[in-house]
């Protein structure tokens, strides 16, 4: 068994996803700074801070105050991908990523970034065109790649360890589009290397995919499970792991090879909420783990290599909400030892 990613200081603590359901920046700053892994929150309500804007607006001629519209010329296209420059949002698209940095220094913290292929996806040309091909992939993994530097950059003079999760929402789009011969030459091999060959070194990698996860297979792999190790992000409230025994090896395999997972088993909006925060971790948890026991998923495993989180990140959850989930949190480790030490 090799080593993991996550240390032993962080299992079944909170992996925050990003978004909080603020409207001043901020008001995060006290509870996101006292958790065991502090991150660059996002503010979505702040129009600037939306997660393609964010990163669209280092782009010359990208639209930021409309739609998410791309008309990029060659002079443009060329000195992305041929300059590997470190590039980083500026405060007012990224609040949280400088705030945090306010002279405290961090053991662990993590940073996220929008993957390349939901980057293309979201973006359109003036002809109303999805911005999936090759060429396009290609460009926006050049800036994804020197927003990691950045950010890296950035961050580690006052963290030592450095987590750098790609949020990916817009994968299995993009993989229907390869599929169907809708995406001007790309490839679905291509997507995948080009996202792992994004993070720097010295990061922790973490992925973060919030749709159907138990869907993302070609040719009888695992897109998710089958890539390098790292903190793999998932719902597992929404889409519970009932999974075959082929999908359920490749996760015990992924966990062997040192991979972890962030356990999305926390309602991310008001409503879901019929009892405390605790309460429903508690219940969620169990009935979580319950299935992946069933489907053959090592428990002992997951004991050893897994984090707790919502179901995606909280940009659609009130403030009160965001900060309890954050408050609550330092109860999270002992509920995930005593839930699944009760079915080991």
């Amino acid at each position: 068994m090799t080593q993991r990613v996550i240390s032993g200081q962080l299992v079944g603590e909170f992996l925050g996803v990003g978004s909080v359901g603020e409207s001043d920046p901020k008001a995060a700053l006290p509870y996101v700074k006292r958790l065991k892994l502090p991150y660059a929150y996002q503010v979505p309500r702040i129009k600037e801070e939306d997660m393609i804007r964010q990163f669209g607006s280092l782009v010359e001629g990208f639209e930021e105050k409309g739609d998410y519209i791309l008309d990029l010329d060659l002079y443009a296209y060329q000195e992305m991908t041929q300059n590997g420059t470190p590039l980083i949002p500026d405060q007012s698209h990224a609040h949280g990523l400088y705030l945090m940095m306010d002279g405290s220094r961090y053991e662990f913290f993590k940073t996220q970034q929008t993957a390349p292929a939901t980057m293309c996806f979201s973006t359109r040309g003036s002809d109303g065109r999805q911005l999936v091909s090759q060429r396009m992939f290609h460009f926006y993994s050049s800036l994804m790649t020197r927003v990691a530097k950045g950010q890296v950059e950035h961050l580690s003079r006052s963290c030592k360890t450095v987590f750098l999760c790609q949020d990916d929402p817009a994968l299995g789009f993009v993989v229907k589009m390869i599929r169907d011969g809708r995406a001007d030459g790309l490839t679905l091999r291509q997507v995948i290397d080009g996202t792992e060959k994004l993070f720097p070194k010295s990061v922790v990698p973490a992925y973060h995919y919030c749709d159907d996860w138990r869907l993302l297979s070609s040719n009888s792999s695992y897109i998710l499970w089958d890539g390098v190790p790292k903190i793999v992000h998932i719902d597992v409230l929404a889409f519970l792991p009932e999974i075959d025994p082929g999908q359920a090896e490749s996760i015990n395999s992924f966990m062997e090879r040192g991979g972890a997972l962030g356990l999305g088993v926390l309602p991310n909006v008001d409503d879901a909420y019929i009892t405390p925060v605790t309460e429903t971790l508690r219940r969620n948890l169990k009935l979580v783990l319950e299935s992946f026991q069933k489907s053959t998923v090592s428990l002992d495993l997951l004991h050893d290599r897994a984090m707790i989180s919502t179901q995606c990140g909280l940009s659609r959850a009130s403030s009160p909400l965001s900060k309890e989930i954050h408050e609550k949190s330092n109860e999270f480790r002992s509920i995930f030892e005593e839930t699944i030490k009760r079915l080991l």
